[in-house]
């Protein structure tokens, strides 16, 4: 089936507070995802789900990373983001950012410099962070993707609502979670892996050995359910022996063994 959009998720854990190397990393994560390929990938984080009590300072981390950000030719060696892929595109993300904004609230969209670059040179665009403080009566924040370098943040009140918001998607490729306490881990998994193809799960153990929320590893599935289109034949080797043909042999252990090593 085809991939409509995914409004993928990235959650911050109740124990990751500020000072924590989970809510560093989630921070960090979340403004690469927006900014790298100007926030034009399938997998990028579109919502970021963070406990209530620990959204003004998520906010304002992001918010400070992402005013670092120079935007330009991404053949300068100080710029960190390039133009979307056209015109015609980023004029589609700005209708979609306007959506958004029904229901969210802009709280950053200034780039601490533009580069040689502006609406007259290509097809630049500052990243877009938005805030929704009611996402569980919000409807268009979990439905409508701005294919560039928008992401909304998102309070959660418990885990079970963490869960929720983040089903709301109706099916994504890919959730990522930021939490050192197994606990969050297990709660969560069971809530939500039924609507992601692929779930990564990162902490001060696992970081530096993590390809990150936006990089499938070719033996995973790159797919999702609902939403995302259900295409995992689309992404490693499953895409490759989608194209192949397979026969099951039938025989005693001894032949299976003979034929297995052909």
């Amino acid at each position: 089936t085809m991939e409509a959009d995914s409004l993928n998720a990235a959650v911050l854990g109740p124990d990751a507070a500020p000072g924590t190397p989970e809510f560093d990393l989630f921070v960090k994560e979340a403004a690469r995802e927006m900014t790298v390929k100007a926030g034009q990938k399938c997998t990028a984080i579109r919502r970021a789900l963070v406990p209530s009590t620990l959204l003004e300072p998520t906010q304002a981390a992001i918010a400070d990373r992402l005013a670092k950000t120079v935007i330009g030719d991404p053949r300068e060696d100080n710029v960190r983001m390039g133009a979307l892929a056209g015109l015609a595109q980023r004029e589609t993300v700005r209708a979609n950012l306007a959506l958004l904004q029904t229901e969210a609230q802009l709280v950053t969209a200034e780039a601490a410099e533009f580069l040689q670059a502006d609406d007259n040179t290509g097809a630049f665009m500052a990243p877009a962070l938005l805030r929704c403080d009611a996402p569980m009566a919000a409807k268009l924040v979990h439905e409508v993707e701005a294919f560039g370098p928008v992401a909304t943040l998102m309070p959660y009140t418990d885990l079970s609502e963490a869960g929720e918001l983040a089903r709301r998607g109706k099916g994504s490729l890919v959730l990522s979670l930021f939490t050192h306490d197994l606990s969050v881990i297990s709660e969560l998994v069971v809530e939500t892996a039924s609507s992601h193809g692929r779930m990564l799960i990162v902490d001060r153990d696992s970081a530096s050995a993590s390809t990150g929320h936006g990089s499938p590893l070719p033996h995973l599935v790159h797919g999702g359910p609902g939403r995302a289109g259900g295409g995992e034949e689309l992404g490693g080797l499953r895409g490759v022996h989608h194209y192949m043909q397979r026969t099951a042999i039938q025989a005693k252990p001894a032949v299976l063994d003979m034929v297995a090593a052909l």
